[in-house]
């Protein structure tokens, strides 16, 4: 409660000028992401083993998935779609983003975990950093070769204890290095009311980091976190190139249920001021399937003109009366999980009783029941 108190009570000074955390969040993208040589305070020989690791975990991903899942995406949305990315659910699962839409120029993702404080690894003896990579190439490594993490995992990798390092910041990064990007400014800000951007100043981290911590770890996997590094701009570019292009990610830990968008609107406020969306959700625990996440699914039912997504995004039910069309690829004989099973579950694989194509050569999300891939384009 006395976090919640003191994040409300630094939300409501006024605005100073926005505290950068473009040199932070360079120091993770070198030696957590391995996008570029690490400064020279860090132990050059514990850096280069985890980032010799790291590359072949990436190699394997764009082998494995990226090579197959990129040209077949890119032809199936050649036709075009808004510059504006949505990923609710999302999990900080950037890679996946860039790699749906590569064209967009704005991404945000939406999810109940924070992406984390980027101080914390400057202060890490070799010891400690290099058990910290250790614990983090597992997690990248499972997050590149999986299809979809847990929330459970994700709230533990984005831990305000300020153990170290911060691990969904950290997948960010790696997926822009993956993807050819450098981050070039970032700032951490909170959401107001009406769902404008209100950036974090000197004054807001110095009464933060003087706030007690809790010491224990988060058990409340299906809360949203509290605390002060929750959501991200990150501003990015292609790698070397001054004069490329300015594209923008942005990170929100939010609660995208009725009850939460009731309780701290900020988020939908915030996606209400886009006017187009394009939009995309993979193993979203068949969220979008539930009568409490009427508030979202109406508002991309408004906004958006494509979502590619498992079966986890719109059903029929509601996408049809709305306008969409619905294309289903792969196959599909019921959902992954036993407990999603019901009335919608049968409707979605009457969906698929007829699919554009029935071979898919890549697994995007959850797989059906009989463990083969599945994808559905909603489009208005």
């Amino acid at each position: 409660m006395l976090l919640g108190v003191a994040v409300a009570t630094f939300a409501m000074r006024a605005e100073a000028a926005p505290r950068e955390f473009t040199g932070e969040t360079r120091a993770v993208y070198a030696v957590a992401a391995c996008g570029e040589a690490p400064p020279p305070s860090y132990d050059k020989r514990v850096v280069a083993a985890h980032c010799a690791e790291l590359a072949r975990a990436v190699a394997q991903w764009k082998k494995n998935w990226f090579a197959k899942a990129s040209p077949w995406l890119g032809k199936l949305l050649e036709k075009g779609y808004p510059k504006t990315v949505v990923y609710p659910f999302g999990g900080g699962d950037v890679v996946t983003m860039l790699s749906v839409y590569p064209d967009a120029t704005e991404y945000t993702s939406l999810s109940l975990e924070g992406i984390g404080d980027p101080r914390p690894m400057a202060k890490l003896e070799r010891a400690k950093l290099d058990g910290g990579l250790a614990k983090l190439r597992k997690m990248l490594a499972a997050n590149l070769n999986w299809a979809w993490n847990t929330t459970v995992q994700l709230s533990i990798d984005s831990s305000e204890s300020g153990a170290g390092i911060p691990g969904i910041l950290t997948i960010a990064l790696v997926a822009l290095d993956a993807h050819g990007y450098e981050p070039i400014e970032a700032r951490y800000f909170e959401l107001g009311a009406d769902g404008a951007l209100k950036y974090l100043s000197d004054e807001m981290v110095d009464a933060w980091d003087k706030q007690p911590k809790p010491t224990v770890k988060r058990k409340q996997t299906h809360a949203v976190q509290q605390g002060l590094f929750n959501n991200i701009e990150i501003v990015f570019r292609k790698k070397g190139d001054a004069t490329a292009p300015k594209k923008t990610f942005r990170h929100i830990a939010a609660d995208l249920s009725d009850a939460g968008l009731a309780a701290n609107g900020g988020a939908i406020a915030y996606l209400n001021k886009r006017s187009e969306l394009a939009a995309m959700t993979k193993a979203a625990s068949y969220l979008l399937w539930k009568p409490e996440f009427d508030k979202l699914r109406t508002l991309l039912l408004a906004k958006m003109k494509v979502m590619v997504s498992d079966d986890t995004g719109i059903p029929p039910r509601y996408a049809k009366p709305a306008g969409f069309t619905q294309t289903m690829y792969g196959t599909y004989t019921g959902a992954f999980f036993k407990w999603a099973r019901g009335e919608v579950e049968k409707e979605m694989i009457d969906a698929w009783k007829t699919p554009a194509e029935t071979s898919l050569p890549f697994r995007f999300g959850y797989y059906d029941n009989r463990r083969t891939p599945h994808l559905m384009i909603t489009r208005k």
